[in-house]
């Protein structure tokens, strides 16, 4: 009888949004007017762009504002072509190393080159060293100047101890610093210490930046309203996906069959926002919402409901795609599997329509990967094994589920995503190795608590300990030095010359800041109150015009 059957339940905190869909319903009317208005705009924009490339340091300064505000995409091609010749300019290189350059001026030059690629060197900040060797003592007068170099110092690579030296002294003083500066400034570096720029999710960093930048003296009005516009008329798109992406979850019936398993609408579409937000990838950010959902439901079965004999045959026919859901596991678990087999069948057959043959492929095997990664942890479980951390490790790497999530991200990028990046992305290169790294610590980090108030496989903190027979406390402090290397190593993929094309760095690079932001400090795609902020300002309230 299914009543008698022992399974791992687990309490999950139930879905906060049921009809976000209400929240907006008539708050799009107006777009054309808009649109026009965003058009003439960002004519007017790209002039004073261009005007500014008279003096290269200040027109880098705009290409930060632009990144800020959310709106570089607008210029991307004009952005790298002016950064390949100032990186490669003897005159520029000089000139940004003398002393008139402040810090705060450095700081930002040095975060726009590496935010594009290039590798510019560290060697700059050595000017506002002492002849110790340590950052100048009076530079904390400088508020704005100490929270460049904290973000610049987030694009660290292995090696570079003049970052690492950057962000222990930036750190050491911001607090301070903020207690004393303009209250619209303070603001502005408590959330840069809580998620710096590099590693928040753009949207948020955009949202938060244009009230900064509308208390601002010099702000630019012109700028400013391009900037507003640009966001809610992508927010109207956003919202549209949003529809979508929560009607497809009503027709799978998953609330009324799955209901073991957590329900995330709202969530899967900040993580699909989070991964690329301009508008060409619209049809993207839908799939990929729909199958964090899937993933999702997929993590719950195998986490928090399934038997070791029902998940071996799940998993069995899974790694077979056998068409039909196998007897001996429950209607719940048939419902899931019938969903699964159908949607990536169908999503091959779309590929295979659109001449990227062999794409498919990938995407059953990145599934199956995920699936066989659930499926050691609960034989670890069912053993009462605790696995030796660099065993722990290597699973970690397919029980992340983000070899998946790319994979489908990579879908929606469109006919650029060929077979070649699917092959790419199968190979290990170390930037998805680095993400799943991320991906899976630290989100061991913060739900520890909650998996250990019922019967749960040992967690990386748990096989930490005993590997290395440290305390809880330490074992942390060891996992967060993991993840800290493991942007590094992210970092260091992201600089030219790319082991792939640039554009598929960056998805990934938005998949490992999306974990930053929902598991840094606490488990908020499992508690989603955490995130009802983000959602409530990315989603449901427009930027007053």
């Amino acid at each position: 009888m299914e009543s008698e059957v022992r399974r791992p339940l687990a309490d999950f905190p139930v879905n906060i949004w049921e009809d976000i869909l209400a929240s907006f319903s008539n708050s799009d009317l107006g777009s054309d007017k808009l649109e026009e208005k965003h058009i003439t705009l960002k004519e007017i924009v790209k002039e004073s762009f261009m005007a500014s490339r008279a003096n290269p340091i200040e027109n880098i300064k705009f290409m930060d504002t632009l990144c800020r505000l959310g709106v570089s995409y607008h210029f991307e091609k004009d952005i790298t072509e002016k950064l390949e010749k100032s990186f490669d300019c003897p005159d520029f290189n000089q000139k940004i190393r003398q002393e008139g350059c402040d810090l705060y001026t450095v700081g930002i030059v040095f975060q726009v080159f590496r935010q594009f690629g290039f590798k510019f060197s560290a060697d700059v900040f050595n000017k506002f060293k002492d002849e110790d060797g340590k950052f100048k003592a009076h530079l904390v007068a400088d508020a704005r100047g100490v929270l460049s170099l904290y973000e610049a110092a987030q694009w660290s690579t292995p090696g570079e101890d003049t970052l690492d030296e950057a962000l222990a002294f930036s750190i050491a003083h911001l607090e301070e610093i903020s207690s004393r500066c303009s209250p619209h400034l303070a603001i502005r570096i408590k959330n840069a210490l809580k998620h710096p720029f590099h590693k928040g999710i753009s949207r948020i960093e955009t949202m938060q930046f244009i009230t900064y930048y509308e208390a601002e003296e010099k702000c630019d009005s012109t700028l400013l309203e391009f900037a507003k516009i640009d966001f809610n008329l992508l927010q109207m798109l956003h919202r549209q996906e949003l529809a979508c992406v929560t009607r497809w979850h009503k027709e799978m019936e998953f609330e009324s069959k799955i209901t073991y398993a957590k329900h995330r609408v709202a969530e899967a579409c900040l993580w699909a926002v989070g991964t690329y937000f301009e508008p060409e990838y619209s049809q993207g950010r839908v799939l990929l919402a729909n199958v964090v959902i899937l993933l999702t439901a997929l993590d719950d079965t195998y986490d928090a409901y399934g038997t070791k004999e029902e998940l071996e045959l799940f998993t069995y026919a899974l790694e077979k795609w056998l068409p039909e859901a196998p007897n001996g596991i429950p209607d719940s678990m048939k419902h899931l599997y019938r969903v699964i087999i159908d949607f990536y069948d169908k999503l091959e057959d779309e590929l295979e329509n659109q001449g990227r043959s062999g794409c498919g492929f990938h995407l059953k095997k990145s599934l199956k990967s995920t699936a066989n990664g659930y499926m050691q942890e609960v034989n670890w479980l069912s053993k009462d094994y605790t696995a030796k951390f660099d065993e722990y490790k290597e699973n970690a790497i397919l029980s992340s589920a983000y070899y998946a999530i790319m994979a489908v991200t990579f879908v929606g990028m469109g006919d650029v995503a060929k077979l070649d990046a699917f092959e790419w992305l199968s190979s290990h290169p170390k930037i998805r190795i680095a993400a799943e790294i991320i991906c899976r610590f630290t989100d061991d980090i913060t739900s520890y608590e909650f998996e250990h108030k019922r019967e749960h496989v040992a967690t990386g903190i748990d096989c930490y300990m005993k590997q290395f027979s440290v305390s809880k406390e330490l074992a942390v402090d060891g996992l967060f030095n993991i993840v800290s290397n493991a942007w590094k190593e992210l970092n260091q993929e992201l600089m030219r010359p790319h082991s792939f094309r640039f554009p598929f760095m960056m998805r990934i690079l938005n998949l490992s800041r999306i974990i930053d932001v929902v598991y840094r400090y606490e488990d908020a795609y499992t508690n989603p109150e955490f995130l009802k902020e983000h959602i409530v300002s990315l989603l449901i309230e427009n930027i007053p015009i």
